[in-house]
C-alpha cells in the first residue's frame, strides 16, 4: 500500500476501534463469549511471514547506455554498404538493360561479335557482358554495431533478470486458523493472505528500474531493425574490436566503441541486494486482537447479507443517532440550569462561566449549522421553482409552437385532399376518355374483321383460323356480326336518303 493508503486505513481503524468501546452500546454477555472464544482459539496457527529486499542500483552504467542509445540508433541509420559489381556474359536475346560499363567491356573484346550489319542497320552483338551491383552490407564496422548491441542487451538483461528475481521473491503472507464451538454450534474462520507484490524498492529506485526495462525495450528494437537483421547472418566480431577509420572518426560509431569499452571494462555487478526475511508466531497481542476484530465483522457481513438485514440496520442506525443527538441537548441543558439555580451573576465562579461560555457557543454553533442546513434546502426549492419557472415557460413555447404547426399541417392536409380531389376528377375523366377511344377502336376492328371475313366467303378463300365455334372464338364472332349489322345500318340510313332524292326526287 501506498503511504496515503496507509494513513486512511489507519484512521478508519481507530474509528473501528473507538466505536466498538463506545460506552453508550457495550457489548452484551453473547459477544463478549464469542471473542473470548475467538481469542483463545488457533494461536499455534498464526503466521505472519514478510520477505523482502533493499535494493540499491548505481545510476552510472544506466545514464552511460542511455546517453549512447541515440548514437547506436544514429549509426543504424547510416546504412553503411559496400557495393560489388559483378559481370556475366549474357545472350543478347536475354539482356534488358545496357549500361556504359557493358559498352566499354564490348569495345575491348571483338569476338562476341560474329557478323556485319548490312549498311544502314544497327551493330548487334552475339553476347554482352552485363555488369550487376550487389550491395553488401555485413561490412565490418556494421558487425562491431552488431557485436556491441549484443553486448549491451546481454549487460542489461543480466542485471535486470537479478533486480527482477529478486522482485518476484518478496512476498507478504499471513494466516490463521479459529475454530470455536458455541451454544448454536461451531464456527470456523480460516485466513490465506498472500501479497506478492510487496515493496521491495525505494520510489526512486522504482524509476530507475522503469527507465531500465524501457533502455531493454529500446535495445531489443534496435536489434529488430531490417540492417542489424541483415548483419545477424554474417560471423560474429570477435574481441579485440580492429578500430578503424570509420570507428576512429565518425562521431556516432566513435560513441558506440566508447560504450563499448566501458561495458567492457565494467567489473561491478552495479546494483546491491539485501535480504530481509522476518516471521511472527504467534501473533503479538496487538494484531492477534485485530485477528479477532476480522473475524466478529466476517460473522457480522455472513448475518447483514445472508438475512437481508441491511435496511433494518440503516433504519436502527437513523434512530440511534437522533436519540444520541437529544440526550447530548438535554444533557448540555441540564448542566446550563445546574449553573443558573439559586445564583446571580456575581456568584457565578469562573469555571461554571467558562463551561457557561462553551455551551452556549456550542449550542449557537449547532443552531447556525441547522440554520445553514435550512438555508441550503431553501436555496435548492428556490432553485428547483426557478427551474420549473423556466421549463414550464418553455413547454408553454413548446405548446404554442406545437398548436401553430398543429394548424399549418390542417392546412396542408385540407389542400392535400383538395388537390388530390381534382387530380382523382382529371385522371377519371382521362380513363372515360380512354375507355371511349378503347370502345371506338375494338368497334372499328371487329367491323374489319367482319369485312375480311365476308371478303373471303365472297371469294370462297377459307379463313385461315381452324374452328369457330369454340365459345371464345364464337362470342367474338358474333361480336363482329353486331358490330358489322350497326355498320349496314348506319350506311343502309345514308343510302336510302341518296336514292330518294335521286329518283324519287330527280336530285343529284
Amino acid at each position: 500500500m501506498s503511504q496515503n493508503q496507509m494513513d486512511r486505513y489507519y484512521r478508519a481503524a481507530r474509528q473501528f476501534a473507538k466505536q466498538l468501546n463506545d460506552a453508550e452500546m457495550p457489548a452484551d454477555d453473547a459477544e463478549r463469549k464469542l471473542r473470548d472464544l475467538f481469542a483463545r482459539s488457533g494461536t499455534e496457527t498464526e503466521k505472519l511471514l514478510s520477505v523482502t529486499y533493499d535494493v540499491s542500483i548505481d545510476r552510472a552504467w544506466i545514464e552511460r547506455i542511455e546517453d549512447a542509445l541515440p548514437h547506436l540508433e544514429a549509426a543504424i541509420r547510416e546504412d553503411r554498404q559496400f557495393i560489388k559489381t559483378e559481370g556475366n556474359v549474357t545472350p543478347i536475346e536475354r539482356v534488358r538493360k545496357i549500361s556504359r560499363t557493358s559498352v566499354e567491356h564490348l569495345s575491348r573484346h571483338s569476338e562476341m561479335i560474329t557478323h556485319v550489319p548490312e549498311e544502314g542497320e544497327d551493330l548487334i552483338p552475339d553476347k554482352l557482358n552485363v555488369f550487376e551491383n550487389e550491395s553488401n552490407y555485413a561490412i565490418y564496422e556494421n558487425r562491431v554495431l552488431y557485436m556491441i548491441l549484443c553486448y549491451t542487451r546481454d549487460f542489461v538483461d543480466y542485471r535486470y533478470y537479478k533486480i527482477s528475481q529478486a522482485r518476484k521473491e518478496c512476498r507478504s503472507e499471513m494466516e490463521f486458523r479459529k475454530a470455536v464451538l458455541t451454544a448454536d454450534g461451531p464456527i470456523r474462520m480460516e485466513l490465506n493472505y498472500s501479497d506478492m507484490t510487496a515493496g521491495m524498492i525505494s520510489e526512486d529506485n522504482e524509476g530507475i528500474l522503469a527507465r531500465l526495462e524501457s533502455t531493454a525495450a529500446a535495445i531489443g528494437v534496435l536489434l529488430s531493425m531490417p540492417l542489424m537483421k541483415n548483419v545477424a547472418q554474417a560471423p560474429m566480431v570477435q574481441a579485440p574490436i580492429t578500430r578503424t577509420n570509420v570507428l576512429r572518426m565518425d562521431k556516432h560509431f566513435k560513441e558506440v566503441v566508447a560504450l563499448y569499452d566501458y561495458l567492457s571494462c565494467y567489473t561491478e555487478e552495479g546494483f546491491s541486494l539485501e535480504r530481509h526475511e522476518k516471521v511472527v508466531t504467534p501473533f503479538p497481542p496487538a494484531l492477534q486482537h485485530s485477528a479477532v476484530e476480522m473475524s466478529m465483522y466476517t460473522a457480522y457481513l455472513y448475518d447483514v447479507y445472508t438475512k437481508d438485514l441491511m435496511q433494518s440496520l440503516q433504519e436502527r442506525y437513523a434512530q440511534e443517532e437522533e436519540r444520541r443527538a437529544a440526550e447530548a441537548k438535554k444533557q448540555r441543558e441540564k448542566r446550563l440550569e445546574a449553573i443558573f439555580r439559586g445564583k446571580k451573576a456575581g456568584q457565578i465562579s469562573q469555571e461554571e462561566f467558562l463551561e457557561l461560555l462553551t455551551e452556549s457557543v456550542a449550542i449557537g454553533e449547532e443552531k447556525e449549522e441547522q440554520i445553514r442546513k435550512l438555508q441550503g434546502e431553501v436555496a435548492n426549492y428556490q432553485s428547483a421553482a426557478e427551474a420549473m419557472d423556466v421549463r414550464f415557460g418553455s413547454l408553454l413555447g413548446e405548446v404554442d409552437q406545437g398548436r401553430a404547426e398543429t394548424d399549418e399541417l390542417r392546412q396542408k392536409l385540407s389542400d392535400t385532399k383538395k388537390e388530390n380531389a381534382m387530380q382523382q376528377e382529371e385522371l377519371q375523366a382521362k380513363l372515360d376518355k380512354a375507355q371511349e377511344d378503347l370502345t371506338a377502336e375494338q368497334e372499328r376492328c371487329r367491323l374489319l374483321e367482319a369485312r375480311i371475313i365476308g371478303m373471303l366467303e365472297e371469294y370462297g378463300v377459307k379463313k385461315p383460323e381452324a374452328d369457330m365455334t369454340e365459345r371464345e372464338e364464337f362470342l367474338e364472332l358474333e361480336k363482329e356480326k353486331a358490330a358489322f349489322d350497326r355498320f349496314f345500318e348506319s350506311k343502309w340510313g345514308v343510302a336510302k336518303r341518296k336514292i330518294r332524292k335521286r329518283i324519287l326526287w330527280k336530285r343529284g
